[in-house]
Order: structure tokens, then C-alpha cells, then sequence
């Protein structure tokens, strides 16, 4: 809590690093380096495979809305001439897709730890983004998860799915809100800044029960 407080008194420290980020990942990328989307999760026994899976249909209530599952554990293998492919840590949970008269994509990125909270999976979500604007990242997406909807110019929901505490006093819920508060500042200070990419959406928070998970989570906030 005392770090996103100190984050949401000078936000300017992740917003200048992030674009400066998105920089240096796109000039270090090499001309001759080719990409491989992978989405098999290397480990069978992580619990997130029962809540999330291609093809699942998933409903948020308080939102009035759902989405369909496409890939999970989605990351990708880069090479460059002459090297083999090195896989990168795997950093989206699922790649998801909005089911209304005009799909919005949504990359989900999961609690799996009782140590986690929506600030750290916030910062998670960011890590990815970057990442993703690595050249040729949102063709592979386009071409191989979303067949071709995401268009010249996607622009994506970042969600954080959260455990739901059954104890009424869950003590990192003042966590969570000052975690919406850091992504209402970071996403306006984003979308003044036209250095960065206009990829971002939306940040959407969302808690499910991973004790007994139907396939419904609830809407805690949206920036």
C-alpha cells in the first residue's frame, strides 16, 4: 500500500518509464528476428487451467456483460538469424473476446497466489502491453487468437480477475481501490502522451471464487 500510494503521488515515474520502455524494446528489436505465438501452458498443474479455457464462455455480473475465451497462457518464441527461438515468461493469462455486436478483445491476467493483489496484477497488465508492442506481436495475436477482428488499430480491455475473500473484512480491499485510483491516473496520463501507443482500452477489475468458479465473476470497477 505504501508503494501505490507514493506511485499515485508521482505518477510520472511509471508513465515516463513506459514510454521510454516502448522505445527501447521496438529499436531493440532486429529486423531479421521472427515471432512464434505459443499458448500451451507448460504447467499442467497451474489451477488457472480449470477456470479458463479456449472456447468458455464466461458472464460478469454487475456488468451486464460476458466473453468468450480464446487462448490462454498465451506468450511467444522470438528469434533472430542464425539463434534459436528463446521463449519469453509467460504474461497473459487469457485472450478473451467481449460477446456484443462489436467484440472488444480482452487480455485477462489471473490471481493465482494469495500473496497478489489487483495492484500487483495492474502492474502485470502494463508489463504485457509493453511487451506487446514488440513489431509484428499484434499480427501473430490477430492472425492465430482473434482470426482477423482486431483490425489495423485494437485496442484492448485489460482485466484482473481477483479472489473473492468469504471473509467480510478482507483486508486488501482498500489495496484494490487504490488500485483503480493509480489506473485512472496512468490511463489519462497514457492517453495524453503521443509517444505511447493508443492500444489501451479500458482497465477492468473483476472477482471470482476459485472455490467453487461456474464460470461467473463480479464486477468490482472499470477505469
Amino acid at each position: 500500500m505504501v508503494e501505490c500510494v507514493d506511485l499515485l503521488q508521482s505518477p510520472e515515474f511509471v508513465v515516463d518509464d513506459l514510454v521510454r520502455s516502448v522505445s527501447q524494446i521496438r529499436e531493440a528489436t532486429p529486423e531479421s528476428a521472427t515471432a512464434e505465438l505459443v499458448s500451451e501452458d507448460p504447467r499442467p498443474c497451474d489451477p488457472r487451467d480449470t477456470f479458463f479455457y479456449p472456447s468458455r464462455e464466461l458472464f460478469v455480473q454487475g456488468d451486464a456483460c460476458s466473453f468468450t475465451c480464446l487462448a490462454t497462457a498465451v506468450g511467444f518464441h522470438e528469434a533472430t538469424a542464425g539463434e534459436p527461438a528463446a521463449e519469453e515468461p509467460r504474461r497473459i493469462d487469457y485472450a478473451a473476446v467481449t460477446c456484443e455486436a462489436r467484440p472488444l478483445p480482452t487480455l485477462g491476467f489471473v490471481q493465482i497466489e494469495e500473496s497478489e493483489s489487483a495492484y500487483r496484477l495492474l502492474l502485470r497488465a502494463l508489463s504485457s502491453l509493453i511487451e506487446l508492442a514488440r513489431p509484428r506481436r499484434f499480427d501473430l495475436l490477430d492472425r492465430e487468437v482473434y482470426r482477423g477482428i482486431l483490425g489495423p488499430a485494437p485496442v484492448f480491455d485489460l482485466a484482473l480477475v481477483i479472489w473473492d475473500d468469504d471473509q467480510e473484512a478482507d483486508a486488501r480491499r482498500p489495496l484494490c481501490e487504490l488500485s483503480r485510483d493509480l489506473a485512472e491516473v496512468w490511463k489519462a496520463a497514457l492517453g495524453a502522451e503521443p509517444r505511447f501507443p493508443p492500444i489501451l482500452h479500458d482497465f477492468v477489475c473483476l472477482r471470482m471464487n476459485p472455490k467453487r468458479f461456474d464460470g461467473r465473476l463480479r464486477f468490482v470497477w472499470r477505469v
